[in-house]
């Protein structure tokens, strides 16, 4: 096996000679595919690092806290706890911000928070922000009582409920005009995938080159469950050969099988990350969680039959009787959990 340093060596001198754009990242994809490359130890994972600068920022007594409720939830101090991803960490911090930035102003330690604090800063929000920071103030302290640095979990009166969230419709100007916020193909069709066809994030990102089917025209999605076809209107057939011949002309020699691809992903085999998904409905002002729901509920007002729902869009049976419910609020029975 070759060595993965020298090689590295050689293919940045050949690149430098060369003077080619992200060619690099493409041949040591080749030789990782071949197990021909010794790779480096692997770079810190993106949320490692924001979670780390957060914590670092607060006063040193409650960074330490900080650190080893993290070390908790990573399983350092409790090896047979689950261990919980950087990413869960970052938003509970996330979810924390206010209630600590109060904190601090007024206190050195963790220790000095009370009942009164977490309920306080648990009813200044609503709805599901009141269940998502309840919930990472709970773990703070059940980590910190775990290790001895709280005497007396304030936490341990608090009662939430998570509300379930009927779907809501988008007013008609918001949706009018999508497809004219841009002329990136891979944006206009990511748009009419979720506005028409209500194809999730994750649904685009894991999407392969082998799930096009061009001569129905269809989109196979492989989901844990099972796989959903996606039968394309003409707009969007017409949208998918559009990305389908830029994406050739752009990218020719690409080794990435996903059907999305940038610049930064042409020459490696990841697919795009969620951000880059979410961010083609920015110029609209809209999200895609929006713009998903609004297509599903849409389809919902024209049916009452939640077994439609669960044909056309792929999802289950509870969800599909969610939308039935906000678009038929006369139904009988609760919503489903």
């Amino acid at each position: 096996m070759a060595n993965g340093s020298a090689i590295r060596r050689e293919l940045r001198a050949l690149h430098h000679v060369a003077g080619g754009k992200g060619r690099i990242r493409g041949h040591l994809a080749f030789l990782d595919q071949r197990e021909q490359l010794v790779t480096s130890p692997p770079r810190r994972n993106r949320h490692e690092f924001s979670v780390q600068r957060t914590i670092a920022a607060f006063p040193p007594r409650i960074s330490n806290e900080l650190g080893t409720w993290v070390g908790v939830l990573r399983g350092t101090s409790r090896p047979r706890h689950r261990v919980t991803d950087y990413g869960t960490l970052r938003r509970y911090l996330i979810y924390l911000a206010a209630p600590l930035a109060d904190w601090t102003t007024r206190y050195t330690t963790s220790r000095q928070v009370t009942e009164a604090d977490v309920t306080t800063a648990v009813t200044a929000v609503e709805g599901p922000r009141a269940h998502e920071r309840a919930v990472a103030i709970r773990s703070l302290f059940r980590a910190l009582k775990h290790t001895k640095l709280v005497f007396a979990d304030p936490t341990r009166g608090l009662r939430t409920t998570r509300q379930e969230l009927l779907p809501t419709t988008l007013a008609p100007d918001r949706l009018a005009g999508l497809l004219e916020t841009s002329s990136n193909p891979a944006t206009r069709l990511v748009l009419a995938l979720v506005a028409l066809h209500a194809t999730s994030g994750t649904d685009l990102r894991s999407l392969v080159l082998a799930d096009v089917l061009l001569t129905r025209p269809q989109l196979l999605i492989r989901r844990p469950h099972g796989r959903h076809v996606v039968h394309l209107d003409d707009t969007t057939d017409a949208l998918l050969h559009a990305w389908l011949r830029y994406r050739h002309q752009r990218w020719p020699r690409t080794v990435n099988a996903h059907f999305l691809v940038t610049q930064q992903t042409a020459s490696a085999t990841d697919p795009v990350s969620a951000d880059y998904v979410y961010r083609r409905f920015d110029p609209a002002g809209l999200t895609l969680r929006a713009v998903l729901a609004d297509r599903i509920l849409d389809e919902a007002r024209e049916t009452e039959d939640p077994v439609h729902l669960v044909r056309v869009f792929g999802i289950s049976i509870t969800t599909a009787m969610k939308y039935i419910h906000a678009a038929h609020p006369h139904r009988a029975g609760p919503v489903p959990h």
